[in-house]
């Protein structure tokens, strides 16, 4: 049996296995830590949490990419969402290099069966990175089967100019091992930048308050922000910051409807009116 690990600090992933029956895999940061925050942790902060267990199918859409650069046999690790069967949205980290290529896995089960899983490819020529926000999308090299196991998700309708404030979001976590997910409730910006004392909240962000469901430790660079809507769930942000959990910082996310034109210019999504 295999156990993770997982450390989450600003930009960085962190995996270590433990145990003599553990095959360790290489792992690439994302972005190197500037600032430390472990003076500002404190032990007693009983709002940070590992999240909850995720059951087969429940989340469908989600996706781990694995990415790789020239011949390196080492991995860079990152999430991302289904939206059509042949692009996954994501954050630009970790995509900016040359040469970079890589695979996604979808169909991750709540168990450490492969059954459910699909494993598709991707080369440079398929990641399309805005050229100044933090979110790009990848065209894998075949299309998805959807199974119960694997689905797109939907994008904020053209006319759907809600802000999601009070709203209830679902984030979903971890890099490797089990799933983990957690609820938050959306904030508006003002209130966001307030809290927040090491970032400035633009009108292209969304945020989520941690004191209202907790500080999720399991957080995931490129992994989807999810509220309910009437035909099912809707990504309505990108994981884009990710801070140490027990800091109780809001989580701020990417705003996805802010880039529908973008999205459509690169790639096959078409979204409703």
């Amino acid at each position: 049996m295999q156990f993770y690990t997982v450390f989450l600090v600003i930009g960085v992933a962190v995996v270590s296995a433990e145990g003599s029956d553990v095959q360790e895999l290489p792992i690439s940061t994302i972005e190197n830590v500037n600032q430390d925050l472990s003076s500002q942790v404190d032990d007693s902060n009983y709002l940070a949490t590992d999240g909850y267990d995720v059951f087969s199918g429940q989340f469908p859409y989600h996706a781990r990419i694995f990415i790789k650069y020239g011949n390196e046999t080492g991995h860079t690790l990152s999430s991302g969402s289904l939206i059509t069967p042949n692009y996954i949205l994501t954050s630009a980290n970790g995509l900016q290099s040359n040469n970079t290529h890589g695979y996604v896995v979808l169909g991750v089960d709540d168990s450490s069966s492969t059954a459910t899983q699909q494993q598709i490819n991707f080369t440079e020529s398929g990641i399309q990175v805005h050229p100044m926000h933090n979110i790009a999308t990848v065209r894998l090299e075949h299309p998805v089967t959807f199974t119960r196991f694997v689905q797109p998700i939907r994008l904020p309708r053209l006319f759907d100019s809600r802000t999601y404030e009070t709203m209830e979001g679902t984030n979903v976590g971890s890099y490797s091992g089990p799933l983990k997910y957690l609820r938050n409730q959306v904030i508006s910006n003002d209130v966001c930048h307030e809290e927040h004392p090491h970032a400035y909240i633009y009108s292209y962000n969304i945020c989520t308050n941690t004191y209202v469901g907790g500080a999720f430790c399991n957080r995931a660079y490129g992994s989807g922000l999810i509220v309910e809507g009437e035909k099912g769930p809707i990504l309505i942000g990108i994981t884009t910051a990710v801070y140490l959990c027990a800091v109780n910082y809001p989580n701020i996310y990417l705003r996805v409807s802010d880039f529908r034109d973008w999205i459509s210019m690169n790639s096959n999504y078409v979204f409703d009116f």
